[in-house]
């Protein structure tokens, strides 16, 4: 039996958005749906305790579950569904939960948020600190684009971002397209003896495709182009997100806050891309 697609519902509109994508994604996964609530626990002298069956907050979870329960099932029939309430933080349970999932999905802000806010802090706490996927839902396109685009840094030791775009593109029968954006480090050098840039991106490019090699044996039916950009890669995502179903990242960026557990890269696409996104961490650490 494959992992199942856990998503975290509260009652907000983007909650059910996310019930929706989470429901798609796992039949044609061909795996279960978990669906989680995360309440408040009753504390006394420091004590936390599960709530009581009649207690009104307890009901108010199981609604919600049962209420998500058949907007799943109403978009898909057959598909298994199984709920869960748990108490405690709602980030720390969901986090603890990632294992266990093939993917984490979550709505970009829930109801405690601020209207102004762009992400909430329930997806940005998952999102680069829990194992695998964590697919935050920004917004979904109203005509299926049949395009996944994912975000690459050839550098990197492992791809996991990659490895899910390759599953995902396969299991959608989409297109993938696969985005690298480079630039020059601006200093006195650079200024003094101006490079070929042109064979910089050549380059680039082979290094790309010599990277991207293995997953395009691996998944022969998978249609992939590959893009080489000179710029910011956030903005190169987010300008192309605006065409795709979902934009993929990795967690980890390797700029200024590289020590950060969330990428300055994947943090900037979470925030202003134009299509949900998925941002992978490995599920093992690699030394």
């Amino acid at each position: 039996m494959s992992e199942p697609i856990i998503v975290g519902v509260d009652g907000s509109r983007g909650a059910l958005a996310a019930v929706l994508w989470a429901a798609d994604d796992a039949a044609r996964r061909g795996c279960d749906l978990r669906i989680i609530h995360v309440e408040e626990p009753l504390v006394y002298g420091g004590q936390a305790y599960e709530r009581s069956p009649d207690d009104p907050v307890r009901k108010d979870g199981e609604r919600l579950l049962a209420e998500a329960t058949a907007l799943a099932a109403e978009s898909h029939e057959h598909l298994h569904v199984s709920t869960e309430l748990l108490y405690g933080d709602t980030t720390d349970m969901l986090r603890a939960q990632a294992g266990e999932g093939a993917a984490i999905v979550v709505g970009s802000r829930g109801l405690g948020g601020f209207a102004g806010l762009l992400m909430g802090s329930v997806g940005l706490g998952l999102a680069g600190h829990a194992p695998g996927a964590v697919v935050v839902i920004r917004g979904t396109p109203s005509v299926v684009q049949g395009e996944i685009v994912a975000g690459l840094d050839p550098e990197d030791a492992v791809h996991p971002a990659i490895d899910y775009a390759f599953e995902e593109a396969q299991a959608r029968g989409a297109r993938l397209w696969v985005v690298h954006a480079w630039d020059l480090p601006s200093s006195r050098v650079v200024a003094s003896f101006p490079p070929d840039l042109e064979f910089i991106a050549q380059a680039r490019q082979k290094h790309v495709h010599d990277v991207l090699s293995p997953w395009a044996k691996r998944y022969p039916r998978v249609e992939v182009t590959e893009s080489v950009f000179r710029g910011n890669p956030i903005a190169a995502l987010c300008e192309t997100s605006a065409r795709a179903d979902l934009v993929v990242v990795g967690s980890r960026g390797r700029g200024a806050i590289r020590s950060a557990m969330l990428g300055s890269v994947s943090h900037g696409v979470l925030h202003y891309a134009s299509c949900p996104v998925a941002v992978v961490r490995p599920r093992v650490r690699a030394d």
